[in-house]
């Protein structure tokens, strides 16, 4: 039962994941091995690959780390199944990139709980930030995830405000620098901003539909058992709750924002679910219910070539 073999953490269950998700990510870019081959293409898909890997990796340690879930290897499984349901996000080496970009700016937002370097950890998260909102504008919004920590565990110490503006002109001047140097115009850097819409047409297709319903359904089946354990829990931990509940709902408000909506977007939104839902299959009774939901989540990537 996946149940009973995830509930602990082992690396042959991080190697059977991994083959997971490869498969899953190879086979949403099968053109690298039936279109034409170029040593381009294949060093291109291949780095967006590892950088997938290294996204779940991220959240291992982030969730192990800052003790958001127990041992179990249920947030790398969910995570995989999430992820490889939404092929075209698997398609978008700049969600990918974003993605790391967004998780090490988290790992560095949750650290703040220790007080240790804040300086430091202020500045890091502000420059990956940065670097997600040029890959991706939207993801920009995650700076809201950074002023929270910074409420919860600096907002008395007046210098801690500034520091992330000093990450956003360091790559500022930065990014200046190189366009200066490979000669565009200045003004190209303006092209990093995007439109909003709220145009939803493209849900409307089934490969597209079904794992949003699921995702949703997933989410508000399990985020008041979230809540509640948030309250029960020590208060030192309560405000890593709060962050990743606030992930979850900056992700949402990506998705409704995004000028360009595919489907991709939806990817921020796998990783505070994979964290919520674990919490979750964790702590909550029900043994053959929760092996249903396994199962489902499992599963629901195939979906996928069935509705195509």
């Amino acid at each position: 039962m996946l149940t009973s073999f995830f509930s602990t953490s082992k690396p042959i269950h991080t190697i059977i994941v991994l083959v997971y998700m490869s498969i899953s990510y190879f086979t949403a870019n099968n053109q690298l091995f039936f279109g034409d081959f170029t040593w381009k293409g294949f060093l291109q898909v291949l780095g967006i690959w590892l950088l997938f890997i290294m996204t779940l990796f991220i959240l291992n340690f982030v969730s192990q780390k800052n003790e958001l879930t127990k041992r179990t290897s249920y947030r790398i499984l969910l995570f995989a199944s999430f992820a490889s349901t939404l092929p075209v996000a698997l398609q978008t080496p700049n969600i990918i990139i974003a993605g790391v970009f967004v998780m090490l700016a988290m790992r560095r937002i949750l650290s703040f709980r220790s007080g240790l370097h804040m300086e430091r950890k202020l500045f890091d998260a502000g420059l990956w930030l940065c670097l997600a909102t040029i890959t991706y504008f939207w993801t920009s919004t995650f700076s809201i995830l950074l002023l929270a920590g910074l409420l919860f565990y600096g907002s008395t110490i007046l210098r801690y405000w500034f520091i992330p503006l000093l990450a956003i002109i360091c790559v500022g001047v930065l990014c200046t620098c190189y366009v200066i140097f490979i000669g565009e115009d200045q003004s190209f850097i303006l092209t990093i901003i995007d439109d909003f819409s709220f145009d939803f047409s493209s849900y409307t297709s089934l490969t597209l539909l079904v794992p949003i319903a699921v995702f949703s359904t997933l989410f508000l089946w399990t985020i008041p058992r979230y809540i509640q354990d948030s309250k029960r829990a020590v208060i030192a931990q309560r405000p890593l709750y709060l962050l990743v509940i606030f992930m979850a709902i900056i992700a949402v408000t990506v998705v409704i924002i995004t000028n360009n909506k595919t489907g991709a977007e939806w990817y921020f939104f796998l990783i505070p679910l994979a964290i919520i839902m674990t919490n979750y299959l964790e702590n909550a009774s029900g043994k053959f219910f929760k092996e249903f939901l396994l199962w489902i989540v499992v599963l629901l990537p195939f979906t996928h070539y069935f509705l195509s």
